[in-house]
């Protein structure tokens, strides 16, 4: 019992029922369907999502706009209502949803994950804030638009070259030129793919640190590579993710509530589905 006093979806549920019993005594006793109220709340939120849409205040002009299209956003709910024009109409269901489970999203991010439940996550999904690889590496490109076939001919016998040069060979002025930077430090696996695709990356695991290596494969062509400085990929410490994942955490809590409200909801309901008729095959019946 204790636990249940704790849950926070009980406490919507009964702040929910509370207002709409408080609502429906006041609504009969002192509101008239005829009159419409605009209130300093309502003002103050048209003047608030108009700032933060537009990143100034409204000018007098445009105020009385907000003002105008509200009292008609009013007038139109109320009149389509009660000309039944909401019933089985799939938009408005669909949007009276949502604010629903809007409530309930609310509800499971009021209270902040604590680093044990963060931690917890983290544990149970490494895969998922794995830090990767980080590499330095230069890059030796010959292009396949000016050489044709001969582009990896081309890299292997200038690879001969590299590794049979010494240190002061300015390997920067051979090969092509190439619009990408001919040195990367501290790259990732996924920024290289973005760079140079998927295919140099997965041909890039067989090359050794220490020494020119290749030709590896691109979508613009060949290279030479030379690892000069690899970091393994790690798991990482809270810390250092946490932000990453207190947003999984909240995305996960707020599915959560959303299915105990519909559990919770649904229980109040007989629900029957009727059996389908099953398809007929093509042909059926024909003679």
């Amino acid at each position: 019992m204790r636990r249940w006093a704790k849950e926070p979806l009980l406490h919507f549920l009964a702040l929910g029922a509370l207002i709409f019993f408080v609502y429906g005594i006041v609504a009969k006793e002192d509101v008239d369907e005829n009159e419409i109220f605009v209130s300093r709340g309502q003002q103050e939120n048209l003047v608030n999502t108009f700032s933060r849409t537009w990143q100034r205040l409204p000018t007098p002009q445009e105020y009385q706009g907000l003002l105008r299209d509200y009292i008609r956003e009013e007038i139109a709910y109320r009149q389509t209502r009660d000309m039944g024009l909401d019933e089985n109409d799939i938009v408005i269901r669909r949007r009276l949803r949502q604010k629903l489970e809007m409530l309930a999203e609310d509800v499971a991010g009021l209270v902040p994950p604590t680093d044990e439940e963060l931690q917890a996550y983290l544990e149970a999904k490494p895969e998922a804030f794995a830090l990767e690889p980080r590499l330095s590496l230069h890059q030796l490109y010959f292009s396949t638009d000016r050489r044709g076939d001969r582009a990896r001919e081309d890299a292997e016998r200038q690879l001969a070259v590299l590794a049979s040069a010494g240190a002061d060979l300015d390997w920067e002025t051979l090969g092509d030129p190439l619009s990408l930077p001919a040195t990367l430090e501290d790259t990732t696996p996924s920024g290289l793919g973005r760079l140079f695709g998927d295919v140099f990356v997965e041909e890039l695991d067989a090359v050794e640190p220490g020494e020119w290596q290749g030709p590896v494969k691109s979508g613009y062509g060949w290279h030479l590579v030379y690892v000069f400085d690899e970091v393994p990929g790690r798991q990482p410490d809270l810390a250092e993710v946490r932000d990453e994942v207190e947003r999984d955490v909240l995305v996960q809590r707020r599915k959560a509530s959303i299915d105990r409200l519909y559990d919770e909801l649904a229980a109040n309901y007989s629900i029957e589905i009727e059996a389908l008729s099953p398809p007929r095959e093509a042909g059926a019946g024909q003679q």
